[in-house]
């Protein structure tokens, strides 16, 4: 049906921690609502990636169109703003097939710079390259660093963030004003899209129970041999990818720098506090709906509906 005057074109977002039930969720509402879904995880969009990003398997990926998965070679940066590019492409082919797109991922960021674009800040490479070196010295020193000029960014991200915690002290450096400060002046408050926002949630313990049987499963499924076969490729253990959590606590076993049990305590716990980071982030967008699955499935179904049929 073609758009009235003005009208936004219509797309379902379900976000939240992780190992709540995102991807599943997106897999059932695509079969009902004829959706297709676009990845909004910056881990998944990486080839070769595919345990320790819980990428969904070939055969939903054959059944259910999914896009922006696999779509970035290891050795390629990846950022919002290519994120942004390529999703509106997305949802664009989507809507012109009569689909509902279906955004499904736990990157915040992501979600936002789609709905809502980017603000541009002054940027200085040399400075940037100076700053990354003292980060490779003293990571925490330059966290806490940016504790003291941004608390509330801080508190967004981790201390093993380089990219963020470099890019913001960058920007406040050359600008004397944070990040949170250009947040607030870009206002983010023209949305591109008309969009459901679905979250999930889970009781903490149970949230935690399931990180640590998932990392368990990934490790069985054969975690350290992916990271063996990729850099068997030739791929360097300094690309982007192999920062994300699991991928570096691997890199360290296989340099012998960590032992097998240490390196399993350290991805479950840096993994439950990604997703405490992750529903912090949640929590402050507006307009997010809350449920837990499997409990609220039909709520959430016919929230759905009414969206699609009457845009609210």
């Amino acid at each position: 049906m073609p758009l009235k005057n003005n009208e936004k074109l219509k797309i379902v977002s379900v976000a939240g921690p992780t190992c709540t039930g995102k991807s599943d969720l997106a897999v059932h509402l695509a079969r009902v609502f004829h959706g297709e879904i676009i990845n909004a995880d910056s881990m998944q969009v990486y080839r070769y990636f595919n345990i320790g990003t819980a990428k969904p398997d070939e055969a939903i990926r054959k059944e259910i169109p999914h896009h922006l998965i696999d779509v970035i070679d290891p050795s390629e940066d990846f950022n919002a703003a290519i994120f942004k590019k390529m999703a509106d492409r997305a949802i664009k082919d989507i809507h012109e097939r009569g689909h509902i797109p279906i955004i499904v991922g736990g990157t915040g960021l992501y979600i936002r710079v789609l709905l809502y674009g980017i603000f541009h800040v002054p940027e200085d490479k040399t400075l940037r390259e100076s700053l990354q070196r003292q980060y490779v010295i003293d990571p925490l020193g330059m966290y806490e660093e940016l504790k003291k000029i941004d608390y509330p960014y801080a508190m967004k991200i981790s201390y093993r963030d380089k990219i963020r915690v470099v890019r913001a002290l960058e920007v406040y450096k050359l600008t004397g004003i944070n990040m949170s400060q250009w947040e607030q002046r870009h206002g983010f408050c023209e949305s591109h899209y008309n969009m459901l926002k679905i979250g999930l949630t889970l009781d903490r313990d149970e949230l935690y129970d399931r990180i640590n049987k998932r990392v368990d499963h990934m490790l069985a499924a054969g975690w350290i041999d992916e990271v063996k076969g990729i850099l068997s490729m030739g791929y360097h253990e300094k690309y982007k990818p192999f920062s994300g959590i699991g991928y570096r606590e691997i890199l360290l076993l296989l340099k012998g720098l960590i032992t097998y049990e240490d390196m399993v305590k350290d991805i479950k716990k840096f993994t439950r506090h990604y997703a405490k980071r992750q529903f912090t982030w949640f929590s402050k967008e507006k307009g997010m709906r809350w449920y837990v699955l499997p409990g609220d499935m039909e709520r959430i179904e016919k929230e759905v509906l009414h969206f699609i049929e009457d845009g609210t």
